[in-house]
């Protein structure tokens, strides 16, 4: 997520989002009220009967509803136009959809920002700079080791194997060997938890096997996927296949799994509350060292009382994804749940 500017004489956040999590996370945090700008399209007709064609405006609204595409990586804000440029295109308080998608830039206008919600997009700023995974694509002549940031791939090197038909086969097991080292030198040299090795052909099945034989230990997750070639398009098949998907979304089920587990864990010992009502008696006993809460529910106005007494008290906010099963189970403790300091300390 690039956040691009905070008008605060307007209440006005404008974002680009640069991955469907933010996307994703537009969509929780944008309630009915809220007001949408941003580039869009409308027909335009100069006379009744006619056709009409497609011109670029930019429009703002007052959204009324909102849904995430999943399949077209879009989201789409409906609601009634309150102003827009140029003005021959626009009639004031008729229905208008803006779609907004990865790269695309927005305004976000409330009536006030809560501190909570400054802090997640803040957060997602900052996990945006961050790599996720690293991928190695590879085949026999190449390796490109790359990591995976919130705004794209950022290549770190090039490495060649040097090797040729021509050489004789001893010399050629001896390049092979000393490729291979470089590009294992690479994956350890990585500031990621998980690398993915991509590739066509047997190559990455081969450096898979020569880590196994020789008992090289890597203190990485290492998946093994197919691509169609060692360059830039076999590190984004990597990073759109469905195992880096499945293992990114682990990750965070993984940490939201942890902080449920040490809910479940205090239920028995009254460390731990569910509902509104007792995280708010939590709250005023000063007695939460965190508040879960599933991102369905962020636009409830009791839910926002809640976070805002937690957001005074400084007791860290962790917002869960609804989606996801940690998200589902957190669901049958009424969306917000708190752990007692004394699971903590």
């Amino acid at each position: 997520m690039h956040l691009l500017k905070l008008f605060e004489s307007t209440s006005t956040m404008r974002l680009r989002p640069d991955s469907f999590d933010d996307l994703y996370l537009i969509e929780r945090i944008v309630a009915a009220g809220d007001n949408i700008e941003s580039k869009s399209y409308r027909r335009f007709k100069p006379s009744e009967g006619d056709v009409g064609e497609q011109k670029e405006v930019i429009v703002k609204i007052s959204v009324e509803k909102v849904e995430l595409d999943k399949g077209a990586s879009k989201l789409r804000f409906t609601g009634k136009i309150l102003w827009g440029r140029p003005e021959e295109f626009i009639k004031l308080q008729s229905y208008h959809t803006i779609n907004v998608g990865i790269g695309d830039t927005l305004d976000i206008q409330k009536q006030q920002w809560k501190e909570y919600i400054l802090k997640r997009i803040k957060q997602s700023v900052q996990d945006s700079k961050k790599p996720r995974i690293g991928v190695v694509a590879l085949d026999d002549e190449k390796a490109t080791p790359a990591y995976i940031r919130g705004y794209g791939i950022e290549i770190i090197t090039e490495l060649y194997s040097k090797l040729s038909k021509r050489m004789k086969e001893k010399d050629y097991g001896i390049q092979r060997e000393k490729y291979f080292l470089e590009v294992i030198d690479a994956i350890k040299n990585m500031k990621v938890d998980i690398v993915a090795v991509a590739g066509p052909g047997f190559t990455k099945d081969d450096i898979k096997k020569y880590i196994s034989d020789k008992g090289i230990k890597i203190e990485k997750r290492l998946v093994y996927i197919q691509a169609s070639d060692a360059e830039r398009g076999g590190i984004r098949e990597a990073m759109q296949s469905d195992a880096i998907t499945q293992l990114l979304a682990q990750e965070q089920i993984k940490r939201e799994f942890e902080l449920l587990n040490k809910f479940l864990g205090g239920l028995n010992f009254s460390s731990s509350f569910y509902g509104i009502d007792q995280v708010t008696e939590a709250l005023e006993k000063y007695d939460a060292a965190v508040v879960m809460v599933n991102d369905s529910v962020l636009n409830d106005k009791n839910i926002q009382h809640v976070l805002d007494i937690s957001d005074r008290q400084k007791v860290k906010i962790e917002i869960f994804n609804s989606s996801d099963d940690a998200g589902a189970q957190l669901a049958n403790f009424k969306n917000i749940a708190s752990i007692s300091k004394r699971l903590i300390e």
